[in-house]
């Protein structure tokens, strides 16, 4: 497996054991569930979620469409701002539970990332699945 897809998995893997974590701390004590609620979601769904489909993604897809990506370099930027923003945004809901000034930049920032990495994410996946020069 490419260390794209690795990186890709092993930061979905953490966003994971950390997502299971705050549950199982919502279930001892339940007032730390509403205002960390919103970091738990941020790393289920963009964390361990998004991630594991762009590591298995870059894994699978070049496979089935019986060629390489493309841009492999903007892959691993991609893979970059992904893991950066899913860390930025994860800070900042913890300054929001926390209520620090930081907050809104540090979720600011970190959702622009996520969305810059989605946005090349499919680009780059595009590419690869609808390009008219195909091989073989």
């Amino acid at each position: 497996m490419s260390p794209l897809s690795v990186r890709c998995i092993k930061a979905a893997l953490l966003s994971l054991a950390v997502s299971i974590g705050l549950g199982a701390t919502f279930a001892l004590d339940r007032r730390l569930g509403a205002p960390l609620r919103l970091l738990h979601i941020e790393l289920n769904l963009w964390g361990w979620a998004t991630l594991l489909i762009y590591g298995m993604a870059y894994h699978m897809l070049p496979r089935f469409a019986g060629r390489p990506l493309r841009y492999p370099r903007w892959a691993a930027w991609q893979s970059w701002l992904a893991i950066v923003g899913v860390g930025l945004a994860a800070l900042g809901w913890s300054a929001f539970a926390f209520d620090l000034g930081l907050a809104r930049w540090l979720l600011l920032g970190g959702g622009a990332l996520q969305a810059l990495a989605a946005i090349l994410f499919a680009l780059l996946i595009g590419g690869l699945l609808w390009n008219p020069h195909r091989t073989g």
